[in-house]
């Protein structure tokens, strides 16, 4: 039933192609169907296509990278973000409120001209609060944007950290800020500006920073995706302690509006949640950590043009399938 749900995307027109990952402790079952893109032409999708994951960034990269930070003891939960960042403006914030989008921050700035990499950081200090920290959950970009510049305060240059400390212990070679082959990537919006988008980051934010942000700018394709999800399955190794990764999955906004755990949503279980986070480019992954699956699913759901609301109604459908048939809800 989930592989049909997730193929009907494809033979159903919702999107041009679809690569997935179905984990299990028994096996990893993958499938790679559809087209890599409609426009200027129709090409058929490889099995180890690039895709711009989007805001999966926020959890392969930024999330990881902070988690990091807390193990060497250069971060806590509790640390105020203006600690870091003297600029900004809610003095009462926490690291913790980033990593769980219960910040108060809002969503995004109506309007608001972004031309440069210096107009994004002006952007988060801009950004308004209309709740007070800790009492709302509301999934905004400038979240993980400021835990990217808390990062690079610690440990330097975003893009290096990640390699150095992700992409090279696990071996993930198609993973990263800048492709390798731009042009062999899976194009996204064919945008009114910028044309048929191949090889550089769909997300504006991201855009005027050259392609790296903690929020988004990350490329990467299912075998690498698998290596990722493999280590959180087994313990962590070698980017993360078994104390991290059972705290991602840790309920921290429980008496808020959503579910959230470190970096990652959260999905209910039967006694338990799995971790789950989604990308506007049409990615997403789910993991039950506890029963030892996952599911990666990619696509270019943007292309040629960003609306297409049903995919948002299946994908939920999906993961709800993924949660009965795997996922250890009864």
């Amino acid at each position: 039933m989930l592989d049909t749900r997730l193929k009907k995307l494809v033979t159903d027109g919702i999107v041009p192609g679809i690569s997935y990952a179905i984990i299990t402790p028994q096996r990893t079952k993958q499938h790679v169907i559809g087209r890599k893109q409609l426009t200027p032409k129709k090409v058929i999708l490889e099995p180890d296509a690039v895709y711009d994951i989007a805001s999966l960034t926020k959890v392969v990269a930024t999330t990881t990278l902070v988690l990091q930070h807390i193990e060497a003891g250069n971060l806590q939960l509790s640390d105020k973000v203006c600690d870091f960042l003297p600029d900004f403006r809610y003095p009462e914030v926490t690291i913790l409120q980033l990593l769980t989008h219960s910040s108060g921050l809002a969503k995004n700035i109506p309007a608001y001209t972004i031309a440069s990499k210096e107009d994004v950081y002006r952007y988060c200090i801009a950004t308004p609060q209309p709740n007070p920290a800790g009492t709302d959950v509301t999934y905004a970009d400038a979240n993980f944007l400021l835990l990217g510049y808390i990062v690079e305060q610690l440990g330097g240059d975003l893009e290096t950290q990640v390699k150095r400390n992700i992409l090279t212990p696990l071996a993930l070679r198609h993973t990263g800020y800048h492709p390798d082959s731009p042009l062999s990537c899976v194009p996204t919006e064919d945008h009114p500006d910028r044309g048929v988008i191949t090889g550089i980051v769909h997300d504006f934010k991201a855009w005027q920073m050259d392609g790296v942000a903690g929020h988004a700018g990350l490329f990467s394709n299912l075998p690498d995706l698998i290596h990722f999800t493999k280590a959180l399955l087994h313990d962590g190794e070698p980017i993360l302690s078994q104390e991290s990764i059972a705290n991602i999955a840790k309920n921290y906004t429980s008496k808020l509006n959503r579910s959230r755990g470190l970096g990652w949503d959260l999905v209910p279980s039967t006694d338990h949640f799995a971790i789950y986070h989604t990308g506007f480019t049409g990615t997403f992954i789910v993991i039950d950590l506890q029963q030892k699956t996952a599911l990666i699913a990619l696509t270019n759901r943007v292309h040629p043009n960003r609306d297409n609301a049903i995919f948002l109604k299946r994908r939920d459908e999906i993961v709800e399938q993924f949660m009965q048939d795997l996922g250890g809800k009864t």
